[in-house]
């Protein structure tokens, strides 16, 4: 078993991302960066609905884990299990996690966090407005 190197670990974010038939992504309100900025006139405390695309480019083995998202103070907002999948050496995994309500209390720097095969992949997300 090889877990996946940090560097071979990407995240999309986006407002919504679905598998199609033969294998491809149908991708709506992509961020380019990781930085979300929300309206002048959005009052805090609130919520987002985000979708979160990982994908494996490496690494070989059979893997268990979790996705959590960590607010600017490391105080967890939402976690979900990663059910057991295998990733094999040719090709990609993908893993997606559609989360709504995500609770906004402060702006800053929040982490999404994969954790899978007792490695960490931490991909940090600026919500400013």
């Amino acid at each position: 078993m090889a877990l996946p190197s940090d560097t071979h670990v990407e995240m999309l974010l986006c407002d919504d991302v679905r598998f199609t038939p033969g294998g491809k992504l149908d991708i709506t309100g992509y961020f380019p960066i990781p930085e979300i900025q929300l309206a002048s006139d959005v009052q805090l405390p609130g919520a987002i609905n985000l979708s979160f695309l990982f994908i494996l480019r490496d690494g070989e083995g059979t893997f268990r884990g979790s996705f959590r998202i960590l607010d600017p103070l490391g105080g967890e907002l939402h976690r979900h299990e990663v059910v057991e999948f295998t990733k094999r050496t040719a090709g990609p995994h993908l893993i997606m996690f559609k989360v709504n309500s995500i609770p906004i209390a402060r702006w800053g720097s929040f982490t999404a966090l994969l954790e899978i095969g007792g490695g960490e992949y931490r991909r940090p997300i600026r919500v400013s407005q």
